[in-house]
């Protein structure tokens, strides 16, 4: 989650998607959805380091860890296909494969862990 909310975050500020706004729904450009990504990566990696600490709410957090990664990859599906608020993103670049990694990790480990969760509650206690 991290990893993906400090691309987004470098993109918004020093990679040139700070002013791209060619569409908008309900006030969301391709500009400002780079910087909502950013924060709520960076909230939903806060989340899912206090539930595992403090060992409450650990099934939520990853639960909307694993919605924002795939929504996150969807976004990045769209925006190299069809297009994505009036933008098409073109060929691969270096946070591009870093940031979809990420997510795809994040997908793969956090439902891991919620199928670990749900079949034995005492496998995932001994998890932490």
């Amino acid at each position: 989650m991290l990893v993906s909310a400090y691309i987004h975050f470098y993109l918004y500020f020093w990679g040139g998607y700070r002013g791209i706004s060619i569409d908008r729904i309900a006030g969301l450009d391709i500009s400002r959805s780079f910087a909502l990504n950013a924060v709520a990566g960076l909230v939903i990696a806060e989340l899912l380091v206090m539930a595992w600490w403090l060992r409450q709410f650990e099934r939520v957090a990853a639960l909307l860890g694993v919605l924002f990664a795939m929504g996150a990859i969807f976004a990045y599906v769209l925006a190299q296909t069809s297009g994505l608020l009036g933008f098409t993103e073109t060929g691969w670049t270096a946070e591009a494969v870093i940031a979809e990694a990420a997510q795809v990790t994040a997908v793969v480990s956090l439902v891991g862990y919620l199928v670990i969760a749900s079949r034995t509650p005492a496998v995932a206690d001994s998890l932490h």
